[in-house]
């Protein structure tokens, strides 16, 4: 029976892909902790976020990249697996591993009201991707364009998830109207590094 949301959740992979014959899932990985799978009995599976299905994982393997092989209990055929494809795993938050300083979960990011210094209004994080050498974060300005935050920290210079704000030092050039992706009518991306985000 799926698990109804009581209590507040966290995304940790997506299940991007079928592997062979006997129900082993791709699973990107949303986390900057290392052997963050490896550590769990089980997930969450949820499609929207509110209603979630608990599955015991069997196994775990690295792939190709950053991506991993997880076997989860009762999933043993292709049809099984292609079933959970786009589907998003999910810990609750109260499993979530205690972060080192200046690091923070992608579900605290997500959603954070970003003002340069001078209290000038950028946008609302509407994404974060990372990069070879560091996150970037996909800010939404209020005209609806996409301004790409890299996440260091000459550049984020506060973040208060508790007030749900970053201030940012932006780096010359970098709020200029040639640095802003003109994406109006579709979603974004954005990403965060220096800054980890699990």
């Amino acid at each position: 029976m799926p698990m109804q949301n009581k209590t507040e959740w966290a995304t940790i992979g997506k299940i991007v892909a079928l592997f062979g014959v006997r129900g082993e899932l791709k699973v990107l990985p949303l986390t900057d902790i290392p052997d963050r799978f490896t550590s769990l009995k089980a997930v969450h599976v949820s499609t929207d976020g509110h209603t979630f299905k608990r599955c015991t994982i069997t196994s775990v393997r690295p792939y190709k990249g950053e991506m991993l092989l997880v076997k989860l209990e009762g999933i043993t055929s292709a049809n099984d697996a292609e079933a959970l494809r786009d589907q998003s795993l999910w810990i609750p938050e109260s499993e979530l591993a205690q972060l080192p300083p200046d690091s923070y979960y992608q579900h605290d990011i997500l959603g954070l009201k970003v003002y340069t210094l001078s209290n000038q209004e950028v946008g609302q994080i509407v994404d974060l991707f990372p990069t070879g050498g560091n996150d970037v974060y996909v800010v939404r300005t209020p005209e609806r364009k996409e301004v790409m935050i890299p996440a260091i920290k000459t550049v984020v210079r506060q973040i208060d998830v508790l007030r749900g704000v970053m201030y940012i030092d932006p780096l010359p050039g970098l709020l200029d109207d040639e640095a802003v992706l003109d994406n109006s009518n579709e979603e974004d991306e954005e990403g965060q590094d220096e800054f980890g985000v699990e």
